[in-house]
């Protein structure tokens, strides 16, 4: 599969850990890129740590949310969520897990970079680095990503998440 090629991507957290962040990062990038992109999110009590989920779809499809057992990636941002991510996926997608390994998913312990970096809301980004980087056909450019992630974090968060999505694609 090529980098334009069509692509399904499920993200999954709780509320407060940016998970409507990566997914407009991501769709930014996509449209820089000039490809078609289709987000949709879903959320419960999301200021209260709820559940909450973005559907991306990269290419030419026509409704936003990905089915159960369709999705090419899923990331879960937090692994309580890692059961959530494994029922999106398609036979032979890839699962990408931040915290303890689960059977099945690939696993950063991207709050240990966040901590590192001392930006603790940087989880996020990490986790997105190393799915990037270990499933990069699947995701737009990573120079696109990364100028997308410039213009849309706040100034003060710009070069620590820049540094969490490289650590994060350097454990891939």
């Amino acid at each position: 599969m090529n980098a334009a090629a069509p692509s399904q991507v499920v993200i999954f957290g709780l509320g407060g850990q940016g998970i409507l962040f990566v997914t407009k990062l991501l769709a930014e990038a996509a449209v820089v890129e000039g490809r078609d992109v289709i987000v949709s999110e879903t959320h419960g009590m999301s200021q209260r740590g709820g559940a909450v989920e973005s559907h991306v779809k990269f290419g030419g499809f026509e409704g936003p949310l990905v089915r159960r057992g369709k999705a090419d990636v899923t990331v879960a941002v937090d692994a309580i969520r890692a059961g959530d991510a494994k029922a999106f996926l398609r036979p032979g997608g890839q699962c990408f897990v931040n915290g303890a390994p689960v059977d099945g998913a690939r696993a950063l312990d991207a709050l240990s970079i966040a901590q590192e970096l001392k930006a603790p809301r940087a989880a996020n980004i990490a986790t997105l680095g190393f799915a990037v980087a270990a499933a990069p056909e699947f995701f737009p450019r990573r120079d696109a990503i990364l100028a997308a992630l410039e213009r849309l974090s706040p100034p003060k968060a710009v070069e620590a998440n820049r540094r969490a999505f490289l650590m994060g694609a350097e454990k891939a």
